[in-house]
């Protein structure tokens, strides 16, 4: 059995997150089963733009401290570290509280920025991986994702949150790279949750955001921190207490089929609260459609017809290009007073959507999703 500890928590008062984290690591063996004197330690939080904590865009700055300070205990040397997919890593860092964090610990807060190849990964699927230098050095790595919803991949968890030691623009290249199908991405996603190996990861999950995640939703109270040294599992875990069906969840089907972690729930162990008092019934996770529809020949139809399209909200649109410069196809064109998107192009990645900071990309519904919603009344 897999164990996987779920501990309720109410806010991110200090003493009620330290109590969290720390009952949540100790259900799993205690910080001392993965940090030893000495060990420089990578706290490795979801940091993907510039925006306040109170957004749940981020991980919260209060969880990062109560690990940061368990680590210390325990006589390692933790340093906090990402690569944010836009906006410089100094304001995100600011904006986020993260510096802060770094500052009242006297400890560092680094771009992850130097790319190293990872080496042979045992049955990877994808070659020539580059990580950054601080995950792959670091003695220990601690992963601290925030629960969002993700309109590319349904749920950025623990997995989808190590996305962040790519290097910012090699992001975009494997993007590009992956293509238009979400298990290939999410195939892609285990490859490098393979090649940083955490020792542990720990969700973020007192807030979450739901809808149009990761950076675009609507923050959700849910009361939880949850960790385990199985990402996949965790992964798993955590969508069964949101009632997300995991046959509709990426990773899920490339972890099964790949046969990377635990994702049949009957294999897990919960520790701590009932996941069963901690669920959650309308949790709103985006709707994703396949671009694999038909033959490689209509790709062209299935995009324009079929599939749901991301399309400019000109009201809120404010041109300032932050879409068309983290576009891995150059799909948009943005100028002072005109803005096109190339659907032909375009891989329905939703990058776009996820680093929009006037939430001025939405979701036009292709004709399939609307089909299987209006069947399914």
């Amino acid at each position: 059995m897999t164990p996987v500890s779920i501990v309720r928590c109410k806010s991110y008062d200090p003493d009620a997150v330290d109590e969290a984290v720390r009952r949540a690591t100790e259900l799993l063996g205690g910080i001392s089963r993965y940090v030893k004197k000495g060990d420089r330690v990578l706290l490795k939080p979801n940091l993907l733009s510039a925006r306040k904590p109170e957004k749940r865009v981020t991980t919260d700055p209060e969880v990062v401290r109560a690990v940061a300070m368990m680590v210390i205990e325990a006589g390692g040397k933790p340093f906090i570290g990402d690569s944010p997919g836009i906006d410089s890593f100094k304001r995100v860092a600011v904006k986020s509280g993260m510096a802060g964090v770094a500052e009242r610990l006297s400890i560092e807060c680094v771009e992850l920025r130097d790319p190293r190849p990872v080496g042979a990964i045992e049955g990877a699927e994808f070659k020539n991986l580059e990580i950054a230098s601080q995950a792959l050095e670091a003695d220990v790595v601690i992963n601290l994702p925030k629960l969002k919803a993700h309109c590319q991949m349904g749920l950025t968890l623990g997995v989808k949150n190590l996305f962040g030691t790519i290097v910012a623009q090699r992001k975009a290249e494997w993007h590009h790279m992956a293509g238009v199908d979400r298990d290939i991405f999410a195939s892609l996603l285990l490859d490098i949750y393979r090649g940083v190996g955490p020792s542990l990861t720990i969700v973020d999950g007192v807030w979450g955001m739901e809808g149009n995640g990761p950076s675009n939703g609507i923050p959700r109270k849910l009361d939880m921190i949850a960790a385990s040294e199985d990402c996949v599992a965790l992964d798993m875990a955590v969508c069964s207490i949101l009632r997300v069906p995991l046959s509709s969840f990426p990773l899920y089907r490339a972890a099964r089929k790949r046969g990377i972690g635990e994702t049949n729930l009957q294999g897990i162990e919960f520790r701590g609260d009932s996941p069963d008092s901690l669920s959650v019934k309308d949790f709103i996770v985006p709707e994703l459609d396949s671009l694999n529809l038909l033959p490689g020949g209509f790709d062209w139809f299935t995009k324009r017809f079929l599939v749901s399209k991301p399309v400019q909200d000109d009201g809120r649109c404010v041109r300032c290009g932050q879409c068309a410069e983290i576009c891995p196809v150059d799909a948009i064109e943005v100028g002072e007073k005109h803005f096109h998107m190339d659907y032909d192009r375009c891989i329905r990645c939703y990058c776009c959507q996820e680093i929009c900071p006037q939430d001025a990309i939405r979701f036009r519904k292709g004709l399939l999703v609307r089909f299987l919603n209006r069947i399914s009344r």
